[in-house]
């Protein structure tokens, strides 16, 4: 069919970039305030509860929704499909995917594993009711990005945090609900994200909710299934060190290590402001993606390398103001998880060059990868270093999952090492004009 979804205003990949990098930027201050508070209120054991139960509904709600809003999102964008029915198709996958992991995790709960010590049984539940306003919000705010209306978007996200902080100091520190108070004012935030973004769909984007076609749900599901792997991989990536110590560790050392993790997380939102606008650009075209590609990498590798530098000259005084004294152990993991947090926010740009040519397959392939270098590493230096041997873990599988998404980006590409990672004068040039019609535009 032909997709009559109506685009964005015609506008700069750098433009859009400034607007979506606004938006991170609030985000990133907003979620640091977040993480602040709740590393004030509820102090490193209680902070390791609340990751827990979030990491736990967050990995189950991903795995059961076989990454469908992936797929309606790349199919949308190459119009072959419009947002009623690729957005229809992923809220009901997120609604019966939602069901099952939830059966799931409740069957898990029961069978009174060690994993389920560390959280209380009344938060463990609360969480459950995450899973579909997460899958239903995400699959919406993809379908925004994907349009490009990054405006709109910028100001439902930047809502949906706020309506998390405030959250947090209403339920957790006015009346002192602890982890259940905090995630439901993830939950509150989540449903916020998912009302607005529907909202504005149905009133700007011709939202209707209309039934696809056989075709289109296969090729949906196709799409899907073939990047699930890598979102599945992803997610538990994310959450490697936070499941893992709910395994072998107290609630202390999760949420040192999760209060670590979380605040060097931060400056992939660098990365992934580029990545927004880049998806879109990039999807069903191949043709000079490869150079666009190239440019972009030197370019955030240059932005993420300076923040952490910064963040880790000032390591000791940020984590006591922001996170308070009993956090400081977390400074050492902070160090450790660096150098793969500038992997990972190269790697997300390779990422959209595979997953906007229809090759997720390579990008599943470099996620497990990644994987399964984290098992290898953890069983060899946990005995060793404690806490400290899965942040080593998690750092060396990200690391050489980007090194293997470098090379297969050469394969496909034909560029050379130098041409792919070599900064030149032009990658400055094209900055400044970036920035110079940024300014001028800002201008009255």
């Amino acid at each position: 069919m032909t997709d009559t979804t109506p685009y964005s205003p015609n506008t700069t990949g750098g433009q859009e970039v400034g607007v979506v990098f606004a938006t991170r930027g609030s985000m990133f201050a907003l979620g640091v305030l977040r993480h602040s508070l709740l590393a004030y209120a509820l102090f490193p054991e209680g902070r390791g509860a609340y990751a827990l139960c979030v990491m736990l509904a967050t990995c189950l709600g991903a795995a059961f929704t076989f990454s469908v809003e992936y797929g309606a999102q790349y199919w949308v964008m190459a119009k072959r499909m419009s947002v009623s029915r690729g957005l229809f198709l992923t809220i009901v996958v997120a609604l019966v995917g939602s069901g099952l992991a939830a059966a799931v995790a409740v069957s898990l709960n029961r069978a009174d594993l060690a994993f389920f010590q560390n959280m209380d049984t009344s938060s463990f539940y609360l969480s459950l009711a995450l899973l579909p306003f997460c899958a239903i919000s995400y699959a919406a705010e993809l379908q925004l990005a994907g349009l490009r209306h990054f405006v709109p978007l910028a100001v439902l996200a930047v809502t949906q945090s706020v309506v998390a902080v405030l959250g947090i100091v209403v339920l957790v520190w006015k009346l002192d609900m602890g982890v259940e108070g905090a995630i439901l004012a993830l939950i509150a935030a989540h449903v916020v994200l998912c009302a607005g973004c529907v909202w504005y769909l149905r009133k700007h984007c011709g939202l209707a909710f209309e039934m696809p076609s056989r075709a289109e749900t296969l090729r949906v599901l196709g799409y899907g299934l073939r990047h699930h792997a890598k979102h599945i991989g992803d997610v538990f990536q994310s959450a490697f060190g936070v499941l893992v110590l709910g395994l072998i560790a107290g609630r202390v050392d999760i949420g040192l290590f999760a209060a670590a993790n979380a605040l060097v997380r931060h400056v992939k939102e660098l990365s992934n402001s580029v990545g927004v606008v880049l998806y879109p650009r990039v999807a069903g075209r191949v043709e000079k993606s490869s150079e666009t590609i190239a440019l972009n990498l030197r370019l955030i590798c240059l932005a993420t390398g300076s923040t952490l530098a910064l963040m880790l000259a000032l390591s000791e005084p940020l984590v006591e103001l922001l996170l308070s004294e009993p956090f400081l152990p977390a400074v050492p993991l902070m160090w450790i998880l660096a150098p793969g947090m500038f992997a990972d926010a190269a790697g997300l740009i390779f990422t959209i060059y595979f997953n906007g040519t229809n090759r997720p397959g390579v990008c599943s392939w470099a996620v497990w990868l990644g994987l399964g270098v984290n098992v290898v590493v953890l069983l060899a230096l946990y005995p060793m270093l404690g806490v400290a041997g899965i942040a080593w873990a998690v750092t060396v599988g990200l690391i050489l999952r980007t090194v293997f998404l470098g090379f297969m980006f050469q394969r496909a590409t034909g560029m050379t090492l130098c041409s792919v990672w070599l900064p030149r004068g032009s990658d400055f040039a094209y900055l400044q004009g970036v920035v110079s019609r940024a300014l001028s535009r800002a201008a009255p």
